[in-house]
């Protein structure tokens, strides 16, 4: 009954009350909505997808409607007479113009499947952060079940001690116990306080983690987590992983900048076609000027045209282009073969993990089961006063670190055991 009390009163103190409590996926799904660095990914792929919209842009024509007005005075040509006289002349100009580009070394073809190539990159980044986020909840959640299971097993040791205390003091009062007994209890459950209050303070450090680590004000609705989840992943299995997409596609953009940088060397063609019209009147004379309408109609003219423009010297501009390029090039080739090498490693890393996470919780498993038999024994020896309360502290004090060891190396391999997935292509949010 103690037992219970103690660790509502941790709760309560702690604000780990909600109407539903929260499972793995829960907070992972959260975390992908509102975790800082994947809201700024986000950010970042949609200035992706905007970029590779604004490179559609330059291959679409281009139309200009524009309208020119000039009051000349003084010495001018007369436009009449094509000569100079002292006159002031209003002049205007309405039209309306379309620009069609034909030809130009495929460097806006180019640029454009460069600039899709870099929205999907960042797509792919965006993924590949949100795995990492995950990752991080993943092992703040489990710390959370950690620190909570740490802090009942210090409430259990310090009721358990309680009573072994109250019993030594009766069996100090009937003679079978030292004074030094009792003092002996008296520091166990001093040092059972003790630990209890620093379970409790590091509890609150990892609820404030988990809550951080999903972008959750600390202030926020306080959090019940359920971690007896079994996860269970859907197929198929992903080919590869996000950032291994990524640095690929990467290549790729390099690739397509290249093939738009030589592309700059060839001529360009462009069509252009238009309806203008232009009206002019002197000043002063005491005529009226005709409406726009009229203007349109009497003096409208069209006019279509074909450009062409072959680069002759840039200032080397552009042969700085190709090499930048290259070397862009290079450098995502080389970041390529990185990013598949420290994945095989990661893999490898954590098959190496998870293998040692069952090991290490079999022993653990053992040794726990020895120090609890272990455990009873010396208690029966205290009790009949063949040992000493030293003896009960240190038994009870190993049985307790085999209890913390046993439950960090079960959280140790869920942890483990969910990296080595998501590493196999298993997803680490199920849809």
């Amino acid at each position: 009954m103690k037992t219970a009390i103690l660790i509502l009163l941790a709760t309560v103190a702690l604000g780990v009350a909600a109407e539903k409590p929260m499972t793995l996926r829960d907070c992972l799904l959260y975390a992908r909505e509102h975790a800082d660095a994947n809201r700024l990914a986000r950010m970042a792929t949609r200035q992706g997808e905007a970029q590779a919209r604004l490179a559609l842009s330059d291959m679409l024509p281009t139309a200009d409607l524009y309208a020119s007005g000039n009051l000349s005075f003084g010495r001018n040509i007369d436009p009449g007479t094509n000569t100079y006289d002292t006159r002031r002349t209003l002049s205007t100009s309405f039209g309306v113009e379309m620009r069609v580009p034909l030809f130009d070394g495929l460097v806006s073809l180019h640029g454009l499947r460069a600039a899709q190539a870099s929205a999907r990159s960042l797509r792919q980044r965006e993924l590949a952060e949100q795995d990492r986020v995950s990752l991080e909840v993943v092992r703040a959640f489990y710390n959370v079940s950690y620190c909570r299971a740490m802090t009942g097993q210090a409430a259990e040791e310090l009721e358990r001690d309680s009573l072994q205390l109250l019993a030594t003091r009766r069996g100090y009062e009937l003679g079978s116990k030292s004074g030094a007994d009792v003092a002996e209890l008296e520091a166990t459950v001093a040092a059972d306080e003790y630990a209890l209050t620093d379970r409790r303070n590091k509890l609150a450090e990892a609820w404030l983690d988990l809550r951080s680590t999903m972008g959750m004000e600390p202030e926020s609705t306080p959090l019940l987590l359920r971690d007896d989840e079994t996860p269970d992943y859907p197929m198929p299995l992903r080919a590869e992983l996000p950032q291994e997409t990524e640095a690929r596609l990467d290549v790729r953009r390099g690739e397509l900048e290249l093939k738009g940088a030589k592309g700059a060397f060839s001529p360009r063609i462009s069509l252009t076609a238009g309806v203008t019209t232009s009206y002019y009147t002197f000043t002063g004379d005491g005529g009226t000027l005709p409406g726009f309408g009229r203007q349109w109609r009497d003096n409208m003219g069209q006019y279509i045209g074909v450009s062409v423009g072959i680069p002759l010297f840039d200032g080397l501009a552009g042969v700085n282009r190709v090499r930048l390029a290259r070397a862009s090039l290079a450098e995502s080739r080389l970041r390529l073969e990185q990013t598949r090498r420290e994945t095989a490693t990661e893999r490898a890393r954590a098959m190496l993990a998870a293998s040692s996470a069952e090991e290490e919780y079999a022993a653990a498993k053992r040794r726990l089961e020895a120090e609890e038999e272990a455990y009873r024994m010396t208690t029966r020896r205290y009790e009949l006063g063949s040992a000493s309360a030293v003896e009960l502290h240190t038994s009870g004090a190993r049985l307790a670190t085999a209890r913390a060891t046993l439950e960090g190396k079960r959280i140790q391999k869920i942890i483990n055991s969910i990296v080595l997935d998501y590493y196999n292509g298993h997803p680490l949010i199920k849809e």
